[in-house]
């Protein structure tokens, strides 16, 4: 019997969806289920229990696979995909000894005593140290610790038995050289990051076998004992992937709670101000630059939470998201929202760090359908930055960008980016980006293409292209030019005496 069904697992921060996709990339089962919402003891800190990720995982595959039309012995590998950046400590038999330290967490190493002589930069990365964290707050747990892993290791243990992760997991806060995709050789790194190199797992490429579903997962997962376990990578980087966004001239943008533009380099380039970072691709061998609006996509559904209750229950009535009863009332609203500018910086990005957020422009007539659309041309606006700097670091302009995640279905989202942008805005097949992805590095895995080029050009389709409209292209240049592009340089001092005044 043929093995041609990829799996691909995308474990977020919110949620996990387990996808069985064919050779081509048509989604043929799915499961999905919510994790417990992560938890702060203190303010600033943000954990999730490691337990509920395996058992939200199981609910998903075990839903995918109930749906499934196929016998499960068509299924070739599952390749993994996760948040990033996140960290579980585990003893000898990969049992979680307290909550996962969550990417969103903010806490410091307080107490640690620095190590002399380390450039600033290092000095406080050594202080950011989840693991410097733990070992000064919790040394019991720590010296407990066989092996820190991230939440892709962790999985991949649990379903394996074997302490082996992907190059494409270590992201952030690990010992590791993304210049070289490898852990450090400099036993400095690992000082400063507060994890000895024994306590680490054993990192490959992606697309690499890192193990096989043991029997006890097979029983929790319903996917089949002794299928393979392939490496993945984080959860922008499959996207990326995903999105067939692998050749220069291309990118790809994720709107999800975060919102990134993700292009792939086959050599290692580096921001030069700072503008964005690079990140282990999904691909083996390359590199994945991002730049980022931090909030992105989170802010539709705060803006949905805090001010659409009353659209949120007539789009209930009318079975529909409100996402889309929102995106119905916006495209009655000419581009440039008659007005209203949005600054996206709920959260600030590495290019305007004082900032806050900034809505420009309120007049009598707008309403909450202009706020609506403001927001999705502002986070537009903010990953447009994103296109200079790459430009300037690897001599290669964007040609065209795919898009990918929960803002793709929005219409009114994928014109506008095309217009701000000034380039084709392509919307693939599937918004599960993600997933597919991961898909994508198992069937490299599984061998069932030569490569990840073949992989993409037979599981990647474009379902439709927005053009740039002259006339919205020409309005937008002129509002991020004259408009968008000086509100932080007019509004810095202003923040930093907020600062001051407020404390925030």
């Amino acid at each position: 019997m043929d093995k041609e069904y990829l799996v691909g697992i995308d474990s977020g921060t919110q949620s996990v969806r387990v996808i069985v996709f064919d050779k081509a990339g048509n989604i043929v089962s799915r499961g999905s289920a919510n994790h417990e919402p992560y938890f702060s003891q203190q303010p600033g800190w943000a954990e999730q229990h490691p337990e509920d990720l395996w058992a939200k995982l199981c609910q998903a595959s075990q839903q995918a696979m109930e749906q499934l039309p196929v016998p499960k012995e068509t299924l070739a590998a599952v390749g993994l995909a996760v948040q990033r950046a996140s960290i579980i400590a585990a003893d000898k038999d990969g049992s979680p000894l307290r909550p996962c330290i969550s990417w969103l967490d903010q806490r410091r190493a307080v107490g640690i005593e620095p190590i002399p002589d380390l450039p600033p930069m290092l000095n406080a990365f050594q202080y950011m140290s989840k693991a410097n964290w733990i070992r000064v707050n919790e040394p019991e747990t720590y010296e407990k610790t066989l092996k820190f892993l991230s939440v892709g290791g962790w999985l991949a243990h649990k379903l394996t038995g074997e302490f082996n992760d992907s190059v494409a997991m270590q992201v952030g806060i690990w010992p590791f050289d993304t210049s070289k995709l490898e852990w450090y050789q400099n036993p400095v790194m690992y000082a400063v990051c507060g994890i000895p190199r024994e306590k680490l797992a054993d990192i490959y490429p992606p697309g690499t076998v890192l193990g096989h579903v043991t029997k006890a997962a097979a029983e929790e997962t319903g996917l089949p004992e002794g299928l393979p376990i392939v490496a993945g990578a984080g959860d922008k980087m499959c996207e990326t992937l995903g999105a067939g966004a692998i050749e220069p001239g291309q990118a790809s943008i994720t709107y999800g709670t975060l919102a990134g533009l993700d292009i792939t380099t086959y050599t290692h380039v580096q921001a030069k101000g700072g503008e964005y970072w690079t990140f282990p691709s999904a691909v083996a061998g390359a590199w994945n630059p991002e730049f980022a609006v931090p909030r992105g996509y989170w802010m539709v559904t705060w803006f949905r939470d805090e001010f659409g209750w009353k659209e949120v229950e007539e789009a209930a009535k009318k079975g529909i998201s409100a996402e889309e009863l929102f995106n119905q009332e916006a495209a009655k609203v000419p581009p440039g929202a008659e007005g209203l500018v949005l600054a996206p910086y709920w959260s600030p990005p590495t290019v305007a760090p004082l900032s806050k957020g900034v809505i420009l422009g309120f007049e009598a007539h707008h309403t909450r359908a202009h706020v609506f659309r403001a927001i999705l041309e502002g986070i537009a606006f903010g990953l447009r930055q994103g296109l200079d700097v790459f430009a300037r670091d690897t001599g290669v302009s964007i040609k065209e960008v795919t898009i990918g995640g929960g803002g793709a279905q929005s219409d009114i989202a994928m014109q506008a980016t095309a217009d701000i942008f000034g380039i084709p805005a392509k919307r693939v097949h599937t918004v599960q980006t993600c997933s597919l992805g991961a898909a994508i590095d198992a069937a490299v895995g599984a061998g069932l293409y030569r490569d990840f080029k073949d992989a993409v050009a037979h599981m990647t389709h474009c379902a439709r292209v927005f053009e740039p409209i002259p006339e919205n292209q020409k309005l937008y240049d002129a509002i991020y030019n004259r408009v968008y592009q000086r509100l932080y340089p007019s509004l810095e001092e202003v923040y930093k005496n907020l600062k001051e005044i407020t404390g925030r």
